[in-house]
């Protein structure tokens, strides 16, 4: 027979139907509502610490949790990987590295003045590493944290439940030291941010104590005693207004500079380092200064060393021996962060609120919370000892009728009847009758009848001191000075920061920052240029010319000083102010690096002339000549710059007008104007007087129609010169100047060279030569086909200004013209540069020449009025 199936049937469970109900809001109000009561929750419970115990949630929880655990100076440490778990499994419903964060931090002596837990381990560094894994390190409460929780049994502090409310934590800390103060805080939180700086432990008692006994004390009356922050790093702060500020109105920046000291050792000077600013860290300033050192941003500066160890941190700077220390350590004071700010910004969570405080509000809010423990610790401790002393009456009470309690106890049935029948037979109370029944026969001995004895004195005496501080104000003052001068006299330590008047401030003259060194410089007419050392430019060959882009003219290749500044013009009426440190280094053979990166120049503009200036002079002249025929003499002092990201203005341009060329003159210097078609005029230099920068200048000439300048000479007093001029097909010769007749600005013009109409030369430059000079006796001639062509001055014989221009150079190619002349010599002003008084001309025939030539007509231009000479752009 086949068994039955029985068939199962699913029992459905109906669940219960929830009815919809939602709640339209607009997005605005639920943000701005729950938006602000997350920011009202991270401000008090998170980032903000509270005004009595200065310490924040998390920091607390940490602090209560060893605390009650036992983890105390006393015992060995304990891994801390037990204590974080503790602390987020009990009170502090976050992730584990916040909190191990925040408990190494406590440990660390860079970042609190007075740390307060002991680490065993890795606990970080003040190069800003991080702790070792809480797997490997171990901690425990220090003796003066201990304090933060002292007397907490008693009753001393509100307690509130925990997150999961299975427990009890403090709302806040005892603390029978200021902490706050002592270790200040820093924090950020919803639009409130706190960094409260810290400071000296004597100190910060010495002005609560006074406060406590002068009611009427002021801010002023603290700051007697409370100098100003005392960072763990130590360092030096300057007085100022902002110290003043940080306790006047709770927000103050202040200075704080690295403490060193200048040592002469070993042939060199040395700068050490042993205590830097607050929160930097070691390893930046280590950084920043090797940068400095390896970019020899500054002259005199050899090597740095890291000296630090387990005995205290120093940083050694090696200095020549002849370096000048005291601008050295200004540089590096200012470039690095061995002196840096401070913004103190005095937040903190006081009557359940984030406020800014001055010294006087935080000292107080302190006092007030000590006076609150020491009488809740009193009240606490006198219902303790009253309780205690009704036991020992009780007790004394049933030794003197012994017999009769323990007769009448041998008759009781149980304890709870003996109880009952001590209380209605000799009037004890319940709490004494306890007593006499769970007290051991041996206490009933003389000696310990004379400790009952002696205890009650004890008592009644610790009562009467209680009550007197319950009721007496100034008893609980003197016990709260006690309690802080015997923490001060314990813990207290001498300041590590000093607080000092400002002296002198020291003015750095950049120059003093370069590297006292010659260097060959080498700029070209299209703008790259290039610094080379000297051993760059040797191992390049003799006289050997800088590397060049095809097509581009040397406008300067010569020796100069890194503290030299080079003063560049332009086709289009300005000049670049260059520093010589600044210039791109790179090998001599190599072509540079374009101006832009110092000196943003147009595309159409074109180098034209270089001087080298070791000192701007207010006798000397930088004399300009345009292609047009304007003369302009400015002083040279006047091209010193600040700024120097663009090219500055030196004379004011026609339209078409372009410069072509620059002199310095000595003040009494001869001109020797030179045109394309091989006119000169020769005259003084002071027949042009001096102009501002922006001014247009006058003309240099008294002819110049179906004509152009190239050239501008200038012969200073008592030097022999010749003219070197080159035209563009292929004639060079030389002009001895003596042959020329000194004449009027606008006085007659000269030939210094004449062409045929058939074979017309142009000149295209003109030179200044003196035998005297070596360098001078090679000129480099740049033709249209981007050749370079060597010229030997020697070879030339000096021809007389009569002759007329023919070939001969013999390089030129077939077809191919000059286009560009370049001699090696760059003149460089300093202050062995002579200077001359300028001399009057007072002859009649000079006069008279100019009378003539002013006479003739121009079609080209008209003599400018004193207003065009003034008129800036």
């Amino acid at each position: 027979m086949s068994k039955k199936t029985k068939k199962t049937t699913k029992k459905v469970v109906k669940e219960p139907q929830i009815e919809e109900h939602i709640i339209e809001m607009p997005m605005e109000e639920i943000m701005g509502d729950r938006f602000g009561l997350y920011a009202k929750e991270v401000i008090q419970n998170r980032a903000i610490p509270d005004v009595r115990d200065g310490l924040k949630p998390v920091q607390r929880r940490i602090v209560y949790c060893m605390y009650d655990e036992g983890n105390i100076h006393t015992k060995p440490t304990r891994k801390c990987a037990h204590s974080v778990g503790a602390v987020m499994g009990r009170y502090h419903p976050h992730g584990d590295s916040s909190i191990y964060e925040a408990l190494a931090r406590l440990s660390q002596p860079w970042n609190l003045r007075y740390p307060l837990i002991d680490f065993q381990g890795n606990n970080g560094s003040i190069d800003g590493d991080a702790p070792a894994s809480y797997r490997y390190t171990e901690a425990r409460l220090n003796e003066l944290s201990e304090l933060l929780t002292r007397d907490i049994d008693k009753n001393t502090v509100d307690k509130q439940l925990t997150f999961d409310d299975v427990d009890l934590e403090p709302v806040v800390l005892p603390s029978r030291f200021p902490n706050l103060l002592l270790n200040g805080s820093q924090g950020i939180a919803v639009a409130v941010a706190t960094e409260i700086p810290p400071h000296n432990m004597k100190e910060v008692i010495e002005a609560i104590i006074y406060r406590i006994t002068h009611k009427k004390a002021t801010i002023e009356d603290l700051r007697e005693f409370i100098k100003g922050p005392d960072f763990p790093t130590g360092g030096i702060v300057y007085k100022s207004d902002g110290l003043d500020k940080i306790y006047t109105t709770g927000r103050g920046r202040i200075e704080i500079e690295a403490r060193w000291e200048i040592v002469n050792e070993d042939n060199l000077q040395k700068m050490v380092i042993t205590e830097i600013p607050y929160q930097v860290n070691k390893s930046i300033i280590l950084r920043d200064i090797g940068n400095i050192i390896e970019k020899k941003a500054i002259d005199g500066l050899l090597e740095l060393r890291d000296e630090s160890d387990r005995k205290g941190l120093r940083i050694v700077v090696d200095l020549r021996k002849d370096a000048n220390s005291e601008v050295i350590t200004e540089y590096l004071l200012n470039k690095t962060l061995l002196r840096t700010s401070y913004n103190a910004n005095v937040v903190a969570i006081a009557d359940n609120r984030p406020q800014t405080l001055n010294l006087l509000q935080l000292v107080d809010y302190y006092i007030d919370h000590q006076v609150d423990v020491i009488r809740r610790r009193s009240e606490f401790d006198l219902e303790r000892l009253l309780k205690r002393l009704h036991i020992v009456d009780g007790l004394m009470k049933a030794i003197s009728i012994l017999d009769d309690v323990v007769k009448l106890i041998r008759k009781s049935k149980d304890k709870a009847n003996a109880k009952e029948n001590l209380i209605e037979a000799f009037d004890f109370t319940a709490e004494q009758a306890e007593a006499i029944l769970t007290m051991q026969l041996y206490r009933l001995s003389n000696t310990d009848i004379t400790t009952l004895v002696n205890e009650e004195d004890s008592i009644e005496k610790e009562i009467t001191n209680l009550r007197e501080i319950l009721a007496n104000e100034n008893a609980l003052n003197r016990v709260l000075i006690n309690d802080l001068k015997e923490i001060s006299k314990k813990f207290g330590d001498d300041r590590r920061t000093s607080i000092r008047e400002r002296g002198e401030i020291i003015e750095i003259d950049k120059r003093d920052l370069i590297a006292d060194e010659d260097v060959m410089i080498a700029i070209t007419r299209d703008g790259y240029l290039k610094r080379s050392s000297m051993r760059s430019y040797v191992s390049s060959g003799e006289n050997a010319l800088p590397g060049i882009k095809s097509g581009d003219l040397l406008v300067m290749a010569d020796e100069a000083n890194n503290k030299d500044t080079i003063i560049v013009f332009t086709n289009k009426g300005n000049y670049c102010y260059i520093p010589v440190y600044t210039i791109h280094e790179g090998r001599w053979k190599d072509e540079g690096k374009h101006l832009n990166y110092i000196v943003t120049l147009s595309p159409d503009e074109k180098l034209i002339k270089a001087f080298v200036i070791k000192e701007f002079r207010d006798d000397l002249y930088f004399t300009m000549v345009t292609g047009k025929g304007r003369i302009k003499r400015s002083l040279i002092s006047e091209f010193t710059a600040i700024r120097f990201s663009r090219p500055l203005i030196c004379i004011r341009l026609s339209k078409g007008d372009y410069l072509v060329d620059v002199v310095a003159t000595s003040g009494n210097s001869d001109l020797v104007v030179v045109t394309r078609n091989g006119s000169a005029s020769y005259y003084n230099e002071n027949e042009v007087s001096p102009l501002s920068l922006k001014a247009a200048g006058v003309k240099a000439i008294s002819r110049l129609k179906n004509d152009a300048i190239v050239g501008l000479v200038s012969v200073h007093p008592g030097e022999k010169i010749r003219l070197g001029i080159l035209t563009n097909k292929g004639h060079v010769r030389l002009v001895d100047v003596n042959h020329l007749e000194i004449t009027a600005r606008l006085g007659k013009m000269q030939y210094v060279m004449r062409s045929f109409k058939s074979d017309v030369h142009n000149v295209v430059g003109v030179l200044a030569i003196d035998k005297t000079l070596e360098d001078s006796l090679i000129a480099y001639n740049l033709t249209d086909n981007n050749n370079l062509v060597p010229v030997v001055i020697d070879d030339v014989k000096l021809t007389a200004t009569d002759k007329y221009a023919k070939q001969n150079i013999d390089q030129l190619g077939k077809g191919e013209v000059f286009v560009g002349l370049y001699r090696m010599l760059v003149r460089t002003i300093s202050a062995e540069t002579k200077a001359y008084e300028p001399v009057i001309q007072t002859e009649v025939a000079t006069i008279k020449t100019i009378e003539k030539s002013t006479k003739r007509k121009e079609v080209e231009y008209e003599q400018m009025s004193i207003f065009d000479i003034l008129e800036d752009d």
